[in-house]
């Protein structure tokens, strides 16, 4: 079986479109439709419920993704293996991340992939997308974390997906917004918020956010500094802008998402056509089967 096959069936599902996968794999729609057709075919099984707005999984597909998924993890951990096993694996990790992933999300992913390869170094540097976004194309790093709001801002980029996610609204448990089911944009207008300074993807967010709506927040305090503006907000002194992984992780804040549902994608990136470690791109590899 093409294992290619199984990771195109597995960017199907997670996206829950084809034109989805397509950009995400870089792949045109046509031919994702195919691999997929040809899976089902090899299979003798009917995988994707086409008949709605969005493509579901049928009940053989469910159980096949859960296989699918293990064959893929187990064939990255088999390259990953061989590779340290020829001494390709050693030497220092270096990725540039901005802090709310680095503090959320990065740990976990992170920390599973060094399981692996014990004998690596890591190096993680914090920044803001846009900075990172320069970095790579300046050639002064190899890998980082950046946004990718759409395909023209990754065309200069090899990427591997790793968030794509509502924004929402952070706060205090006490904020009188904190048991509302939802908050228009509209209503941030004059009010206290504690925020990322320029050049962070989700200040970038937050700003094209309120001026599209014509809003402007009373900004209390800006800074890059994660940890301060968690302690602002555990206070009462705003909310906040994030991702939901924030709240899930930080006693006495809760996230209400807003009205209007928007959303971040943020990826692992590289310059394309530039030569990079083999631990870089080992993590990179890796990286793109754990979505």
């Amino acid at each position: 079986m093409d294992l290619r096959k199984l990771d195109i069936f597995r960017a199907v599902a997670a996206q829950g479109s084809f034109s989805r996968a397509a950009e995400q794999l870089h792949m045109a729609q046509p031919a994702v439709s195919i691999a997929v057709r040809k899976l089902e075919e090899e299979l003798g099984l009917v995988l994707f419920d086409r008949g709605g707005r969005r493509i579901t999984l049928t009940a053989e597909g469910r159980t096949l993704l859960q296989q699918a998924v293990a064959i893929l993890e187990q064939v990255a951990s088999l390259k990953a293996t061989g590779g340290a096993l020829r001494g390709l694996l050693q030497g220092e990790l270096a990725i540039a991340c901005p802090s709310m992933l680095a503090t959320y999300y990065l740990p976990d992913l992170l920390g599973r992939f060094l399981v692996l390869h014990p004998q690596l170094r890591t190096v993680v540097t914090q920044a803001g997308t846009d900075r990172i976004r320069q970095w790579l194309l300046d050639d002064e790093i190899e890998l980082g974390v950046i946004s990718g709001a759409s395909e023209d801002a990754v065309g200069d980029f090899t990427t591997a997906p790793l968030v794509d996610e509502e924004i929402v609204l952070c706060m205090a448990e006490d904020h009188p917004w904190a048991g509302r089911s939802a908050v228009p944009v509209a209503e941030l207008q004059d009010s206290p918020m504690v925020v990322y300074e320029s050049g962070y993807f989700i200040r970038k967010r937050l700003d094209e956010l309120c001026a599209s709506h014509g809003v402007s927040p009373d900004l209390r305090l800006q800074s890059n500094f994660l940890p301060l503006l968690i302690r602002m907000v555990k206070q009462g002194l705003g909310t906040t802008i994030g991702l939901a992984m924030l709240a899930q992780q930080e006693p006495g804040v809760v996230a209400v998402p807003f009205a209007e549902q928007p959303r971040i994608r943020l990826l692992l990136a590289r310059r394309r056509q530039r030569s990079i470690s083999l631990a870089n791109q080992a993590f990179l590899d890796w990286a793109a089967l754990q979505v």
